[in-house]
C-alpha cells in the first residue's frame, strides 16, 4: 500500500507499477452504482478523472510517467496514492513524473 519501504529495486518497480494503475475504468462500477456523492469518495471522483497513464523512457532519467486527467481532482490520484508508492520504492531516483490535465501544461513532481 505504500507505507512500508521497499528494498530491492524489482519489488520497488512493481510498487510503482501498481500505483500507476489508477485510470479511469477503475472507478466505474462505482461510478454507475451511485452518482451522487458520499463521504469519502475522492478516490471514486479522483480515479473517474485520469484518462491515461503512459510509461515512456524520460529526458534526463530512465524512466517518465505521464498522467493525463480530465479536471484537477485527479491530483489526489497522484500526490496521494502514485506519490506515495514512489517514496517508498528503490526506483523513485529513476523516475520522471509528470501530470496535469488534457491541453494544459503538466505539473512535473519529480
Amino acid at each position: 500500500m505504500g507505507t512500508t519501504r521497499i528494498h530491492s529495486l524489482e519489488a520497488g518497480l512493481i510498487l510503482v507499477g501498481d500505483g500507476c494503475d489508477m485510470t479511469k475504468g477503475r472507478a466505474r462500477i462505482s461510478m454507475v452504482l451511485s452518482d451522487r456523492p458520499h463521504v469519502g469518495d475522492i478516490h471514486k471522483y479522483s480515479a473517474n478523472a485520469i484518462l491515461r497513464v503512459r510509461i515512456l523512457p524520460g529526458d534526463q532519467k530512465p524512466m517518465r510517467i505521464d498522467v493525463e486527467m480530465e479536471a484537477d481532482v485527479g491530483f489526489f490520484q497522484v500526490e496521494e496514492v502514485l506519490m506515495q508508492k514512489l517514496s517508498m520504492s528503490p526506483a523513485q531516483s529513476l523516475v520522471e513524473l509528470y501530470a496535469g490535465a488534457s491541453g494544459q501544461e503538466r505539473k512535473r513532481y519529480l
